[in-house]
């Protein structure tokens, strides 16, 4: 196989296997009653603690006019609150509340199976340097494009 028809196959099986991650993931958290940007939310905060909504929004690549809607959903469920930031009374931060954390922690190692699942094929030696091979690639076409996606 020549070398153009090489790199036009590997950008095939990346996107393929995108699709299919990104498949097992919505299907996966779905089954959560939450969306993926939902999700998303909940994780970081659980992980991170409360957050400034652009810091939400920059994480999460979306536009702070969407993550209001997300925040509303959230909060429809008691999942999350917004509080007021002591430091700054301009910024409105958002933290999960004992219901939310509660219910993150019930559905957060189901979803790590799924992914441990996913990469099932993968030994241990094999993450690390796939990890470092994909962020070459992303710094690439960071470098191309201009922007960290």
């Amino acid at each position: 196989m020549n070398e153009e028809k090489k790199y036009l196959k590997l950008i095939t099986i990346l996107f393929r296997t995108m699709q299919n991650v990104e498949h097992v993931l919505k299907t996966d958290i779905q089954a959560y009653g939450l969306n993926s940007t939902e999700f998303g939310t909940l994780e970081l905060l659980y992980h991170k603690g409360k957050q400034p909504i652009q810091a939400i929004c920059d994480r999460l690549l979306m536009a702070n006019s969407s993550l209001t809607y997300v925040v509303s959903q959230l909060e429809k469920k008691e999942f999350i609150k917004k509080v007021s930031n002591k430091k700054d009374k301009r910024m409105t931060l958002v933290e999960l509340t004992t219901k939310g954390k509660n219910f993150f922690e019930s559905i957060f190692p189901s979803h790590i199976m799924t992914v441990k699942n996913i990469l099932g094929n993968l030994d241990e030696n094999e993450i690390d340097p796939l990890m470092h091979m994909l962020k070459k690639i992303g710094y690439k076409a960071f470098e191309i494009n201009g922007e960290r996606k």
